[in-house]
């Protein structure tokens, strides 16, 4: 594979998600409760081009500015995807500010949704994706975003900003984006696929019985079934769910599992030669498994976006701030990156990204004609009819 050059890179990222039309991804603490900050040393911001940053109160982490060590709170508590944060970047922030970070893991936005909703969940930030922070933010489940704590948002693709699910940015800065597709190993699944037909066409599926997975996500999953039987992926017309939900039963006899977690483990070990899948995740398979491959379907893929959001009501908002701007640093941003093999909205960090990880864009960064086929998961009117369809097909 060969070195992507940067101009190239952010040249895909601009078309990618301008063509899409939308400009302009473990058991819980107990509930939080106030406590004396601990005295964490201050900082400045390391980067001296960070420019255009709002007008912020003396205690604002700017630039040139610092942190307020007496508003930090002794622990932060993150509720993220499994696998989503470098190991070593919580230590990182514990030993700069003086905060333990705490971080337990969830498989789909629905799993950590329904903490979220009930109440007393002990968390502080979550992350998640663009659909969910729109339904959360309706419910009045996230607070409002004080950008002035949070410099290192000017590091941001403006192209990743003002989206459909949050315009204003007003609940969610952008994490990680990306694409779900099929991922498969050329040399068991042939011909290569070109459609959703591959995964629920009980002739084609069955090839491969006991090899193949969905991703453990009910949005996810019902979204392909819903493109498979030629209907919106967002649909929520009760005749195109329960399309929707036959094909995903008559496909079921034919798989492993339903995977949201380590696909990609699956995928390069050779259990499974058949998934569908994150285009991170299939980033992390190919490095191990040169024979995987990665294709939009010709139905259509999704394209999606996974934020970091506050929980409302949490009396650690400030630290949650300054753990987002901490985020948002070039170096942690490119370090995201690489671990996770996904898209980084960072405009400052793809310079930092490793170039084996700029190299497997070449496969995973889609070109002009599949950006078309490209949609955002919304969420729509009557979306509990996922959860239902989604328990009916789990349960059988």
């Amino acid at each position: 594979m060969t070195k992507l050059r940067l101009s190239l890179l952010a040249f895909l990222l601009i078309g990618l998600l301008a063509a899409c039309g939308e400009g302009a991804a473990t058991t819980a603490p107990t509930a939080n409760t106030a406590a004396a900050p601990t005295v964490a040393p201050t900082y400045e911001v390391d980067d001296p081009a960070v420019t255009d940053v709002p007008a912020a109160a003396t205690t604002a982490p700017a630039s040139g500015g610092a942190v307020d060590p007496s508003k930090l709170s002794p622990e932060l508590r993150v509720f993220a995807w499994g696998e989503y944060i470098p190991e070593d970047v919580p230590a990182k922030f514990e030993e700069e500010f003086g905060v333990k970070v705490t971080i337990d893991t969830y498989s789909s936005n629905e799993e950590m949704a329904a903490k979220i909703r009930a109440g007393n969940s002990g968390y502080d930030l979550i992350m998640p994706s663009d659909y969910m922070v729109a339904l959360l933010a309706e419910g009045g489940y996230l607070a409002a975003i004080n950008p002035a704590n949070i410099p290192n948002l000017a590091n941001l693709n403006p192209e990743n900003l003002g989206l459909y699910y949050d315009p204003a940015n007003t609940f969610s800065v952008p994490y990680m984006w990306g694409t779900t597709g099929i991922a498969y190993d050329k040399t068991v699944v042939t011909p290569a696929p070109d459609s959703w037909a591959v995964l629920f066409d009980p002739a084609q599926v069955g090839q491969y019985k006991g090899r193949v997975s969905m991703l453990n996500d009910e949005r996810e999953a019902i979204g392909a079934a819903l493109r498979f039987v030629g209907n919106d992926i967002n649909s929520t017309t009760p005749a195109d769910l329960e399309a929707a939900k036959a094909a995903l039963l008559a496909q079921k006899p034919f798989l492993a599992k339903y995977n949201s977690d380590n696909v990609y483990q699956d995928l390069a070990s050779g259990e499974v030669v058949l998934a569908q899948s994150w285009s991170g995740y299939t980033g992390l398979a190919m490095v191990d498994n040169p024979n995987i491959e990665w294709v939009i379907p010709k139905e259509g893929g999704v394209i999606w976006q996974d934020t970091m959001a506050i929980v409302s009501g949490t009396p650690n908002q400030y630290t949650a701030e300054v753990f987002i701007d901490f985020m948002l640093r070039p170096e942690i941003g490119a370090s995201v990156a690489d671990f996770t093999y996904f898209l980084t909205p960072n405009t400052k960090a793809e310079p930092l990204v490793s170039p084996e990880l700029q190299a497997l864009y070449a496969k995973l960064v889609p070109d002009a004609a599949t950006r078309t086929r490209l949609e955002w998961l919304r969420k729509g009117d009557n979306a509990t009819l996922y959860s239902d369809i989604w328990a009916a097909v789990k349960s059988e």
